[in-house]
Parts: structure tokens; C-alpha cells; sequence
């Protein structure tokens, strides 16, 4: 178990502590404070804004792999934009692989060398990748060593799941718990990390919301955003790329529409503003019983009649049916 108590005060997050130093200020003096802050830099447009904790949830098959790796190389190689997004905060960046071997993303990684949209010059800055089977509970020591070290201002973590593989992912007590030492590390690094996650299963034809995410909905409940990955039906290539939830910039409806380049492995951007509903079939909803499925996974997640109503686009009276056959 990592020992976070001798790192700057902080608690140890499995004592379900909140993991920063408490602090007491007057409305006021906090809004003094308020006026001095520099605006949040950009690193991916407002999809991802510096320090930051940006839950990444992705249809499975979509590439959020790859997504990943293209931010970090695009960020540390300072280029000004990707996917027509701007990037305004350059720096060092840290992919932490929990889930792939070193040789898949060796093989990955060359292939995006290979053939980039644009020069790929680690002039100043460098992009890191730290491969690890272990649980980011066993690994923060090193990665608050090795951070300290080349000062990241962007972390992905990929992914949720198994990175917290001891922790029952959709209890909400132990996902805040896990939340908590994300945050911990966001802040006493003082950097932005992405955690990769997937969408909940039968949602292939439903709009991006937050609640596409699996398991517990406290990790969109504590993060600062959420974006989201999905597929196509247009295209076998499409990816919808979508933010749903910010705490720091105005929230969108439109989507954005990049593609997957085979042979190189980027993506590319297409358009922006689409009509996310022509690209996912939103007119074709799941059968019955995905939907009652995902109406008990709802439920059981905490969402009311009328949330899970909402989400399922039924009557609230069908819900209360299906949640008590």
C-alpha cells in the first residue's frame, strides 16, 4: 500500500479520506484570489483543459488506445492544433499503459512515427509511456517519483478498470475512494490526467450523456469533464468524438467527427458540429430487454424513475414496470 501521509500531509486515500490538505477562507479573500488565476490553458481545445481530471469513456474497438498516444505525442512535440483543436499548454507527457504489453504498443508506436499528419520533434519536450500490471494504488509512489522527475503536464491513464483491478468498479464507496487518489495526483503534480474508460454495454444507439460511462457514475461526478469515443454507423472508420460534462468551459451538443486512418493509425479530423444522431442510429433503439438490462444497471447506479426515463427515452410508467418483473 502506497504511503501518501509522508508526501506534503496528504491522508492515505484507503482510509477514504479526502486527499489534499484542509483549508478555512473567507468568501471574499477566495475571490480576491479568484480575480489573480490565469485562465486554463488548452491541451486538447476544451476537451481537455490543464489540471484537469477528464474522465475518456470509449465504445470498445474505438481506439481511445490511440487517442491517447496521439495527445501526448501532439502535446510534447508542440504542435499547434490536432483534430482541429487548439493546443495552447506544451510539455513533457506520461501515457501509463496498465493494459497493453510494451510490444503492442511498440508495434503501435511505430506505426504512428511512421506516417504522422505533422513533424514529430521532441525538441524540448518528451512523451514518456510507463507499462505496468500493477494497480496505480501500488504504483503512485513511482509515479509521483518519475513525475517530479520530468514534470508531465499531462497524464493518461488507460485504463479505469484495471488500474484499480482489486476495486469493485461499480460500488460508488470504492470508486470515490479511487477518485480520490486521481485527484490526489492531479493536484500534487499538478498536471492534467485522462482516465481511459468504457461506455456501459446496450448504448450503441443512444446520444452521448455522461451516464454512457460503466460502472459507477461517481467517477463523472467527481471528475472536472468527460469526452467520449464511439463509433459510426456511417463509416466503418468514423469516430464520434464528444464532450459532455465541464466544470471550466461552456458545454456543447455538437460532436465532432475524426476518422481512422488504417494504414497510419491517426486520426484524422472530418467536421465539426455533426448531427450525432445520423452517426450513431439513434432511431433504432436497443431491444427490450438490453433496454430493461440497462434500466436495472441504472438503477442499481442510483438514477431515479425519471433519470433512467430520460436516458431510455420511455415512459416513466414502463420504468417502474420493467423495475419490478
Amino acid at each position: 500500500m502506497t504511503n501518501l501521509a509522508a508526501l506534503n500531509g496528504f491522508s492515505n486515500h484507503s482510509e477514504g479520506k479526502i486527499l489534499h490538505k484542509s483549508s478555512l477562507n473567507k468568501m471574499e479573500n477566495l475571490a480576491v484570489k479568484g480575480r489573480t488565476l490565469a485562465p486554463l490553458r488548452r491541451l486538447l481545445g476544451n476537451y481537455v483543459l490543464e489540471n484537469s481530471a477528464v474522465i475518456f469513456a470509449a465504445e470498445r474497438g474505438t481506439g481511445k488506445t490511440l487517442l491517447g498516444l496521439q495527445a501526448c505525442i501532439a502535446i510534447s512535440a508542440e504542435w499547434p492544433s490536432i483534430w482541429n483543436e487548439p493546443i495552447e499548454y506544451h510539455g513533457n507527457t506520461l501515457f501509463i499503459n496498465c493494459e497493453l504489453s510494451e510490444d503492442t504498443i511498440s508495434r503501435r508506436l511505430a506505426k504512428l512515427f511512421d506516417a504522422p499528419p505533422e513533424e514529430i520533434r521532441f525538441s524540448e519536450y518528451h512523451s514518456y509511456v510507463y507499462t505496468t500490471k500493477k494497480g496505480l494504488d501500488e504504483e503512485a509512489q513511482a509515479i509521483i517519483e518519475m513525475s517530479k522527475l520530468h514534470k508531465p503536464v499531462l497524464i493518461v491513464l488507460d485504463n479505469f478498470r484495471v488500474a484499480f483491478l482489486n476495486s469493485d468498479t461499480n460500488n460508488g464507496k470504492e470508486v470515490a475512494k479511487a477518485m480520490h487518489l486521481i485527484l490526489t495526483l492531479r493536484d500534487l503534480l499538478d498536471t492534467t490526467i485522462i482516465i481511459t474508460d468504457h461506455t456501459r454495454k446496450h448504448t450503441r444507439n443512444l446520444l452521448t450523456d455522461s451516464d454512457l460511462q460503466s460502472g459507477s457514475g461517481v467517477k463523472s461526478d467527481l471528475t472536472d469533464s468527460d469526452m467520449f469515443l464511439r463509433k459510426s454507423k456511417q463509416d466503418i472508420q468514423y469516430r464520434i468524438f464528444k464532450r459532455s460534462k465541464s466544470r471550466h468551459c461552456e458545454e456543447t451538443d455538437g460532436a465532432k467527427l475524426i476518422r481512422l486512418n488504417p494504414d497510419s493509425l491517426w486520426f484524422e479530423f472530418v467536421q465539426d458540429n455533426i448531427d450525432e444522431a445520423q452517426h450513431i442510429g439513434a432511431e433504432v433503439m436497443p431491444v427490450k430487454e438490453e433496454q430493461k438490462d440497462l434500466a436495472r444497471e441504472l438503477r442499481d447506479q442510483g438514477k431515479t424513475i425519471e433519470q433512467i426515463a430520460k436516458i431510455l427515452n420511455r415512459g416513466k410508467g414502463t420504468i417502474h414496470r420493467w423495475l419490478n418483473e
